[in-house]
């Protein structure tokens, strides 16, 4: 049975409205429309032929922002977003890398665009705001931002870089509460995933010398280890109430990993391979619609789901991950999982059309009309699905993107 035999009647229509405001009528369109509806995948080319078109898909969402940040999410319902800056932030570092991979020294001078754009806009008290409309400051925003200047400063040597990660630091201080969690100045209060904030926090610690940068992660170190469950699940790491989704579970056991590889201090890398191992199960018992690599949405406590879309934002965010995992115990049960995933995601991706707002884009979900950011493609998915490949092509050299 087809995915269009599955969705709602209602989805579809709103799907279809929507494509056709954004693109027209006409052959190609229809023939996009129905491949999406009816839930197809492409066929899988080369992970080069899939990069390339993630990066030139990158570099036209910051284009439409006359070059500053990248577009936050191109939806089918309204066009082309506004520059983000979380997100932005930590694009910088994949530009960084497919620059130095490529040759090509557009992205290098893409990168230190947001570099300077995000200085320019950052908060007097060094909080990195939810977007250039709603001037909120936000500490997990404040961090992916900190992550893309250590890499800019580390690529260019420019100290502008570092001393703006070093305010955003004290930003980052100044919000942390007695129990090293951070409850004020977040989307819903203290969660797991701000272990990426303490990635970035022990980062800056190494290139400024300063270890008070590594006091403040591990103090929220050691709270989102005790939200751990004995069987690998982390409580507090889901959007409000909700069962978290592979985001946001991707975005917690990256941020614990890479903080393991930065400080001896906190022994944390059984407690991510805990949670990995888990996963990694429910994995082979969940495949969404039948799909070898393609991960349900959300887990619950006990890690079953009965979701059927996928978060591709999750996806590839969780095969970088597990390529990380991979190098990091030398265990290459974890490669081949994340093998897989890529193979599932890049099936997803539009290569061959004209439409180009969705060409080289990673949509928010599968199927494209349920789930995470539906009727959209968000930049951060770009950005993870062309890390997940850098990383993969490059295995063998164990890279790594900083952010």
């Amino acid at each position: 049975m087809s995915i269009l035999a599955k969705l709602p009647f209602s989805n579809q229509l709103r799907t279809t409205a929507y494509f056709l405001k954004s693109f027209g009528v006409g052959r190609e369109q229809m023939e996009v429309l129905l491949h999406y509806l009816s839930g197809k995948l492409c066929s899988e080319q080369v992970d080069e032929e899939h990069l390339k078109a993630a990066m030139e898909w990158l570099v036209q969402a910051q284009d439409i922002c006359d070059g500053e940040g990248v577009s936050d999410i191109f939806f089918l319902t309204t066009g082309w977003g506004v520059a983000y800056p979380e997100t932005s932030g930590y694009i910088m570092a994949t530009y960084l890398a497919y620059a130095e991979l490529s040759g090509e020294s557009k992205f290098y001078d893409k990168a230190v665009q947001i570099g300077n754009w995000e200085i320019e806009i950052l908060s007097p008290d060094g909080g990195v705001y939810s977007s250039t409309e709603l001037k909120q400051t936000r500490v997990f925003n404040t961090g992916q931002v900190i992550l893309g200047w250590c890499a800019l400063h580390e690529k260019t040597g420019d100290m502008k870089y570092l001393e703006a990660a070093k305010r955003a630091g004290e930003y980052l201080s100044n919000k942390q509460e007695e129990d090293g969690a951070w409850h004020r100045n977040t989307y819903c209060g203290a969660r797991t995933y701000h272990a990426r904030v303490d990635w970035a926090l022990l980062r800056l610690a190494k290139l400024s010398g300063n270890q008070a940068y590594a006091e403040i992660a591990h103090k929220n170190l050691q709270w989102v280890l005790q939200q751990q469950c004995e069987n690998g699940w982390f409580s507090q790491c889901g959007f409000n109430d909700d069962d978290p989704i592979m985001h946001v579970i991707a975005y917690t056991l990256r941020g614990l990993l890479e903080s393991s590889q930065l400080t001896s201090d906190i022994d944390i890398l059984p407690a991510v391979v805990k949670s990995a191992d888990a996963l990694c199960e429910a994995l082979e018992s969940h495949p969404v619609r039948g799909i070898r690599g393609m991960v349900p949405t959300s887990f619950d406590k006990n890690w079953n789901s009965t979701d059927t879309d996928s978060c591709l934002t999750g996806n590839a965010q969780l095969a970088c991950f597990l390529y990380r995992l991979s190098h990091c115990t030398n265990k290459n049960k974890y490669q081949k999982i994340a093998d897989t995933i890529m193979s599932a995601t890049k099936r997803t991706q539009l290569i061959h059309t004209s439409l180009l707002p969705i060409r080289g884009a990673i949509a928010g979900t599968y199927p494209l009309s349920h789930g995470y950011v539906q009727n959209g493609y968000p930049n951060w998915a770009a950005k993870f699905f062309a890390d997940a490949l850098l990383m993969k092509s490059n295995f063998n050299k164990k890279m790594v993107i900083p952010a």
